[in-house]
């Protein structure tokens, strides 16, 4: 039977109690909006009843958990590329109940990336509190949430259009190394381009155009579109006069975009509500400047960076210079911003660092013996998700939940197992843990391999963690 894109459907499940006293099955009614229509409290249940105690981790595939929601499209989740992206199923499964969270409770992703988790909670129909250091991601986030429909955009372009091919600009802004990355040509339109942007009205839709045309960049750059850091290969002519195709490939990316924005208008059970409660998860609660009010999350879901594993700001850099957000000179402070982040300083380097785990101290120093670098990124990476667990305490209720997506990898041969010492962290801090899952990594948004120093990241841990 068709349903209203709109209408709410009732999905009827049986659910057990997972109560070890009280074994009987009761049927449960609760409407769901058509982004979410089947009700896992069963699963999530069933999933924190069998690790009661401390039993090992359980193999779970989060695909196979949440079957009807297919791999690829589906509301604004691919409007713009990002690195790592959080697997959608992980935030959806977790939203499809109310066992972690109620029907109406915050939601709060401290590490917000480029707003998978966001666009999953609005889907639900509940309010996002939304965090990251990434203006760029910052912005994807913004405009995956922000419904319009094509008929609105439409006038809009063709003005769009005409300020493009009238454009006399010719001063790129200072994009890094910019002539390795982009043709005279390419780099001659992308500033017309972004020219007439900027003159447009200060809105959503320029908002959408500004991140459309972020998208555009990275596809028009000399960069390997398979890897999430810009590394150059070699381009035909015939290749690089479809990449000088500007506007071509603008309105190409920006038809896509339009349909993504128009499925979420037909998803979202009602108006989004998404709260940039700050741009850095060590400080978020506590520097006076935060949109949320401590003890008001009901959920976190969040997948914090990784020790070293993904270079954000070097993987936005072409997308970040030529928004005007950082360009030459700007990146690297914007990187100390980054939690995991590889570039420090020769006084963090040099130093000896502990971060009060002993086991976590133990591997650092056998780290160290090889490569004091890499010792240093690790403990200063821990020492700042330390500050950040306080913060994601400081945000929750009692009671509330945390859902942890992390990774284990090696580091110089040493295993580092952030998934355990984060843990302890967040023992320390007055939670306990209720749940530990793991699930395959089928993608290559974590290929984090580089010489001797690093692995491959194959599985992630999901842990949920409940504020006594």
């Amino acid at each position: 039977m068709a349903l209203d894109a709109r209408a709410s459907t009732v999905v009827s499940l049986e659910r057990r109690d997972p109560s070890p006293q009280d074994g009987k099955r009761r049927s449960t009614e609760i409407s769901f909006s058509s982004a979410f229509p089947i009700d896992t409290t069963a699963q999530v249940r069933d999933l924190l009843h069998r690790h009661s105690g401390d039993r090992p981790a359980q193999e779970v595939s989060f695909r196979q958990l949440v079957p009807w929601l297919k791999v690829g499209e589906r509301a604004t989740h691919y409007l713009h590329p990002y690195p790592a992206k959080l697997l959608p199923h992980i935030a959806h499964f977790f939203l499809a109940t109310e066992e972690l969270c109620s029907r109406d409770g915050l939601v709060l992703d401290p590490f917000g990336g480029s707003g998978t988790v966001a666009v999953e909670t609005c889907l639900s129909g509940r309010p996002a509190a939304y965090v990251d250091s990434n203006p760029l991601a910052r912005l994807i986030a913004e405009v995956k949430l922000r419904p319009l429909r094509t008929t609105e955009v439409a006038g809009r372009v063709a003005q769009l259009k005409e300020r493009f091919s009238r454009s006399r600009a010719s001063t790129p802004p200072p994009v890094v190394n910019i002539d390795k990355w982009f043709s005279e040509t390419g780099i001659t339109r992308l500033t017309r381009l972004k020219s007439a942007i900027n003159r447009d009205e200060q809105d959503d839709i320029q908002r959408l155009f500004l991140a459309t045309f972020s998208a555009v960049v990275r596809k028009v750059s000399r960069s390997d579109p398979r890897l999430s850091v810009p590394v150059s290969v070699a381009v035909s002519e015939e290749e690089q006069n479809k990449k000088d195709s500007i506007w071509e490939r603008f309105e190409e990316q920006l038809a896509a975009n339009l349909k993504r924005v128009e499925e979420l208008s037909t998803l979202l059970p009602r108006a989004p509500r998404l709260t940039v409660a700050g741009s850095d998860a060590r400080h978020f609660m506590s520097d006076g400047l935060s949109h949320i009010k401590p003890g008001s999350v009901e959920l976190i879901i969040t997948s914090p960076p990784y020790a070293g594993a993904q270079k954000y700001i070097r993987a936005s850099s072409l997308c970040l210079g030529w928004l005007g957000m950082a360009g030459v000179g700007e990146l690297r402070p914007l990187e100390k911003m980054t939690i995991g982040r590889e570039h420090l300083s020769s006084q963090d380097r040099s130093s000896i660092l502990q971060t009060s785990i002993p086991a976590a101290d133990a591997a650092i120093s056998r780290i160290r013996e090889k490569n004091a670098t890499r010792a240093a990124i690790c403990a200063i990476y821990l020492q700042e998700m330390q500050l950040a667990v306080q913060q994601m305490h400081l945000a929750l209720k009692r009671g509330g939940h945390v859902v942890l997506i992390i990774g284990n990898n090696e580091v110089c041969g040493e295993p580092f197992l952030s998934s355990d010492y984060l843990t302890e962290y967040f023992v320390r801090f007055g939670f306990e843990i209720r749940a530990k899952l793991v699930d395959e990594i089928k993608s290559r948004g974590l290929m984090t391999k580089r010489n001797k120093t690093a692995s491959v990241i194959t599985r992630e841990w999901v842990l949920i963690f409940r504020k006594k």
